[in-house]
């Protein structure tokens, strides 16, 4: 008989963020976004600062935001590990809107002493936070 969830934790530097029985994630993965449903191969891979979306059996949707990490499918289980992560009740979006702000800032300066990899990445999560933090709204 074919199952009909798998087991997901997320885990940052902090703490188990969620540890549960889902059936259905989509993983922001390094190579685009992974749909996961039980019984998924297993796999190994980078994940990308973005959403991740967790479906429970009763159809309750879970929105996250995840920054850069791992992941890791074996069998029915998914450990997802990144060094930050909220869920989209505890993203402050004026918070976030502020840091888009300023990256945007810093990418459109013209000083040279301006780190642009930091500010592109800065500006990714920024985005990335008020998409979560919009999927609730």
């Amino acid at each position: 008989m074919k199952k009909s969830s798998f087991h997901l934790q997320l885990i940052t530097r902090e703490r188990t963020l969620i540890d549960g029985d889902y059936a259905f994630a989509v993983i922001p993965a390094g190579g685009g976004p992974l749909g996961v449903l039980p019984g998924h191969t297993s796999l190994m891979g980078t994940l990308e600062g973005g959403l991740l979306k967790l479906r429970d059996e009763n159809k309750k949707e879970i929105s996250v935001f995840v920054d850069r990490g791992f992941f890791m499918i074996a069998q029915d289980d998914i450990t997802v590990t990144a060094p930050v992560a909220e869920t989209e009740a505890a993203i402050d979006i004026d918070r976030a809107t502020e840091a888009r702000d300023r990256a945007r800032q810093r990418l459109n300066s013209k000083d040279a002493s301006i780190d642009m990899y930091r500010a592109r990445a800065a500006l990714n999560r920024a985005e990335a936070r008020l998409k979560v933090a919009q999927h609730m709204l």
